[in-house]
């Protein structure tokens, strides 16, 4: 029997790789503590990501849906929220950056409107106080995106170029890698890629490029982060999951 069975409804590529390599590490790849399937909508289709790990017995089972669209996470956990629970789903959990086009409207400036991230959250909360199964159901933001959870993990920036060490990003950038990033940058991806391009590298949000990061992250990168303070939306989301 299932200790954890749970749903987790993502945006798109990058949140589906970080959720996946997430759990895959911290469960330290062990079939019998994690199973997990991945799926992606497509063409209103579910369809199958290669990538299962464990099985449906395993100790904490877990479904990823990789939904393609920031604005269609709530509905298609609404929508497939009563199938879950009669399949036995212990818990639907969303997954949205909050960085995006409705953000950039709203703020109508490039910096973090905390008041604004309340209301977003708060209209999240209110379709689920609306829904029958909100007992079911949990929304998360990464604020302002997921990059901004990798920035909280910064050491892994020289496994990716040995040059690029905080005094480097503070003087080419005047950038201050060690801050709390949720709070720091309004857009997360460019920062990274600002990054990268000191050492001649990319970074587009591309499978290739999420994978290269999730790859160098151990299970006590994450605790560090989930316990130093910094990027509060990630630490609530993993208390929701793990």
């Amino acid at each position: 029997m299932n200790e954890r069975k749970i749903a987790i409804f993502v945006e798109g590529q990058a949140e589906y790789i970080f959720v996946r390599d997430f759990l895959c590490t911290w469960y330290e790849y062990d079939g019998n503590k994690l199973g997990l399937e991945c799926y992606e909508f497509r063409s209103g289709n579910t369809n199958d990501v290669p990538y299962p790990f464990g099985s449906r017995e395993s100790q904490n089972f877990y479904q990823i849906y990789n939904v393609g669209n920031d604005r269609s996470v709530m509905s298609k956990m609404l929508k497939e929220a009563e199938r879950l629970k009669n399949a036995g789903f212990q818990l639907i959990v969303g997954l949205s950056d909050m960085f995006g086009d409705d953000y950039h409207q709203a703020v109508q400036t490039r910096k973090i409107n905390e008041d604004i991230n309340e209301r977003f959250k708060n209209a999240r909360q209110e379709v689920i106080r609306c829904s029958s199964h909100q007992d079911l159901l949990r929304f998360h933001f990464a604020i302002m995106e997921v990059e901004a959870w990798f920035l909280g993990m910064y050491q892994f920036l020289q496994q990716i170029d040995v040059t690029l060490t905080p005094e480097l990003l503070l003087k080419q950038l005047k950038l201050d890698i060690t801050v709390d990033p949720e709070i720091t940058h309004y857009h997360p991806a460019q920062v990274l890629e600002n990054i990268y391009k000191l050492a001649g590298k990319q970074y587009g949000k591309h499978e290739s490029d999420v994978c290269s990061i999730t790859s160098t992250l151990l299970k006590q990168d994450y605790q560090g982060l989930i316990n130093s303070g910094k990027c509060k939306s990630f630490r609530e989301f993993a208390e929701d999951i793990l």
